[in-house]
């Protein structure tokens, strides 16, 4: 039985997909990096060996600490292409320039740039540490070039981790390509070689890349449908069509969803999550209730049409508005992560309304009263989740004194805890703890009085008709 576990294991870790991740990703790059002039024998074997790897060591140990590359391939599938480009690019400069000017003319800042920006710091400082390395292959496996290629790495993940702006991207471009100029001066000063040439293109280099990011990343985002946080910012505007509509056909949910952002942003800010992924995903959580918005309360008004429907009935409706946000997701393309959330918001809870209505009518089948799921992957989605269910008890919260808040949003998360649903979203007891505090602060705050003001006598004005109805003089007219 052990020697069965054991085998099974083994065939797991060398399926096809890890061949192809470990193994022949990195032989296809050294082969793109040498393909047009090839050095037999020694180039060759030292360049894959050493593509390997440095394959292993600087990329896929990020990649593993990611949790976004287990939920979709698609982050891959982003950073093999990126990095593809990275290596084609030097083999093209490369053939067509001398070997002189390979570092200087290296796509390191373009390539960081645009997975550090994508998909995360992390991955993009391993990418570029990953192509200095293969540009190296190309001259002479120089340490030296190297040592400049990972500063440039260090610098273009750390000044492009937190862009909020496109133009903030031209501007960490001329600061790169500032410091690799510098670089290039300090290294001509000991070498005792200056070529004004190599130091022009060093300069030029990064703010070059700039601009083809800024180009670039939006098709990115639009194909693959991973979103920078610019592109994430732009998104919650509240002009998206699905807003609009959303707050046209189910208003009532388009407020909900307004004041769930505030909440989730809050205490993703707290927990150390993506603040900016949280409120967009919060206004787009419930856009599938723009279909039917007649049969959730918040929508309305004097008509419950769930009094006419079996509690099973209203069960199904109910899981409908999941299913719809999906495909209007997929349609208009959102970001994955918020895919994700409008599939994941409600975990596999169960409408306990409908599930303790229908028990009393003989109906105790508790798998037909819950979300199809599944649970938060991430710690995003559990933040929503448990913003969701808050503020909506908060609206039947009477005389909401800070007591009063504080303990039922302490009941509210202790209680999805309990029930498992967070198992999977990476929350621990003392993210927990700081979701309490952040939802409490922003409910006080909201549910805090304003003064009355002072009323004023006010003299009203009475137009009578005798003036309202005579006709200007000659004097009037004449002035």
């Amino acid at each position: 039985m052990k020697e069965k576990v054991k085998r099974s294991r083994f065939a797991r870790s060398f399926n096809l997909e890890n061949i192809t991740n470990y193994l022949l990703f990195p032989m296809l790059m050294a082969l793109l990096t040498n393909i047009l002039y090839l050095d037999w024998p020694q180039k060759p074997f030292i360049s894959l060996t050493g593509s390997i790897v440095f394959w292993y060591l600087f990329a896929e140990r990020s990649f593993k600490r990611s949790h976004y590359f287990k939920l979709h391939r698609t982050y891959r599938y982003v950073v093999f292409s990126v990095i593809t480009l990275g290596v084609f690019l030097n083999s093209v400069f490369s053939y067509f320039f001398t070997l002189d000017y390979v570092v200087s003319l290296s796509p390191i800042f373009l390539c960081v740039t645009i997975i550090t920006i994508l998909v995360g710091y992390e991955e993009g400082m391993a990418s570029g540490l990953y192509l200095s390395f293969m540009t190296t292959t190309i001259n002479r496996f120089s340490v030296e070039d190297f040592v400049i290629l990972s500063v440039i790495t260090l610098f273009s993940a750390l000044l492009t981790r937190r862009i909020l702006r496109r133009i903030n991207i031209a501007r960490t471009g001329f600061e790169v390509g500032t410091i690799f100029l510098l670089i290039r001066i300090v290294d001509s000063i000991f070498n005792m070689e200056f070529s004004s040439t190599d130091l022009i293109i060093s300069f030029l280099n990064p703010i070059v890349s700039s601009i083809v990011a800024i180009g670039i990343i939006p098709y990115i985002e639009y194909i693959s449908r991973i979103y920078s946080d610019v592109g994430l910012l732009e998104l919650g505007n509240l002009s998206h069509p699905l807003l609009k509509e959303l707050s046209m056909n189910a208003p009532g949910t388009y407020y909900h969803s307004v004041a769930l952002a505030n909440l989730a942003e809050a205490a993703a800010e707290m927990t150390g999550a993506n603040a900016i992924l949280a409120r967009v995903a919060s206004y787009f959580h419930d856009i599938g209730k723009a279909k039917r918005p007649q049969y959730f309360t918040e929508n309305q008004q004097d008509i419950n049409p769930h009094d006419g429907l079996t509690p099973s009935m209203s069960s199904l409706v109910i899981n409908e508005h999941v299913r719809l946000g999906v495909e209007l997701a997929r349609k208009y393309r959102l970001p994955l992560l918020v895919e994700d959330i409008i599939r994941e918001h409600h975990g596999t809870r169960v409408k306990k309304y409908f599930y303790h209505k229908a028990k009393s009518q003989g109906n105790s089948n508790i798998a037909d009263f819950k979300y199809p799921g599944p649970k938060p992957r991430f710690r995003e989605s559990g933040i929503i989740m448990l913003a969701d269910s808050v503020e909506a008890a908060f609206k039947s919260l009477k005389d909401p004194t800070p007591g009063k808040i504080r303990e039922l949003v302490e009941d509210i998360v202790n209680g999805i805890y309990n029930e498992r649903q967070l198992d999977r979203s990476g929350l621990n007891l003392s993210d927990l703890e700081e979701i309490i505090d952040a939802f409490t602060r922003v409910l006080i705050n909201t549910s805090q009085s304003r003064i009355e003001y002072p009323k004023e006598k006010v003299e009203k004005v009475v137009i009578s008709n005798e003036n309202h109805n005579r006709k200007p003089d000659s004097k009037d007219s004449r002035s």
